[in-house]
């Protein structure tokens, strides 16, 4: 899910002009190239939809990749944090 956060403030930051597209590409490019260990999601899936009515699937999936991991879960959206359902701890960062 890293790679897609990336892009996406990628895509924001060459679209505002703060920074330029060549650099963006770059930046993507580079990307998958940095050695993180990625999740597959569709195992998440099941979890996901569970959590449908309390959170967006974008945040189920965040939610549902800690609680398998067994981690905490670290954010800075505060109404995360206080849905119903979730098992995992949650970190706001402030």
């Amino acid at each position: 899910m890293i790679d897609l956060e990336v892009a996406s403030v990628l895509r924001r930051a060459a679209a505002s002009g703060r920074l330029p597209d060549r650099r963006a590409d770059l930046a993507l490019r580079d990307l998958v190239d940095v050695p993180l260990r990625r999740a597959a999601h569709r195992a998440l899936l099941p979890r996901c939809w569970e959590l449908r009515h309390t959170v967006t699937s974008y945040d189920a999936a965040y939610v549902a990749l800690a609680e398998a991991l067994d981690v905490v879960l670290v954010t800075a959206d505060a109404r995360l944090s206080r849905a119903p359902g979730i098992t995992c701890e949650v970190e706001v960062l402030t």
